[in-house]
């Protein structure tokens, strides 16, 4: 075994470095093949808290709260983060995964479709912006390098995890 690999098992868990995430795909229909959809992004303003995701497109989503249920903290993402989250339909758990970086990511991820006849979404502060993006031509470099990470996960599980 590896250093690294010894000094990774022997890590303890703590606030610092696990962050378990509710993150949030939210879909449109795009055409008339089940495929063809595109997906919610919010762009972050100059008041994200974050400030390396100032300017950047993100999924709807956040960070669990100690005891909350993952799809909880899906709804509550949406509805602090869009103007009219009532737009869209119950989330459902797509899938989990997993990622290790500056930290461990546990992340569990919800999808929603917008309801049909239902009126744009519109961004609440922090965020400037939103608007739905064709999955068959995502602005990439406009995405956060994360919430990338999470949506090519998605869509091309075993390309992504190997």
């Amino acid at each position: 075994m590896s250093t690294a690999a010894r000094s990774l098992r022997h890590r303890q868990i703590s606030p610092s470095n696990l962050h378990i995430s509710s993150f949030v795909v939210a879909k449109k229909k795009a055409g008339t093949s089940n495929g063809d959809y595109s997906v919610l992004f919010l762009r972050a303003g100059d008041k994200h808290p974050v400030s390396f995701k100032r300017g950047k497109l993100l999924l709807p989503s956040t960070i669990l709260s100690y005891g909350e249920k993952p799809r909880d903290a899906a709804k509550r993402a949406l509805a602090l983060q869009l103007g009219n989250s009532d737009s869209l339909q119950e989330p459902q758990l797509l899938t989990m995964q997993s990622y290790y970086g500056a930290h461990w990511d546990i992340v569990f991820l919800y999808e929603t479709w917008m309801k049909d006849g239902s009126r744009e979404i519109s961004p609440k502060e922090p965020y400037v912006e939103a608007g739905f993006y064709s999955v068959s031509n995502l602005p990439r470099s406009e995405i956060s390098e994360d919430h990338l990470e999470v949506l090519d996960e998605m869509l091309h599980p075993s390309e992504a995890s190997s």
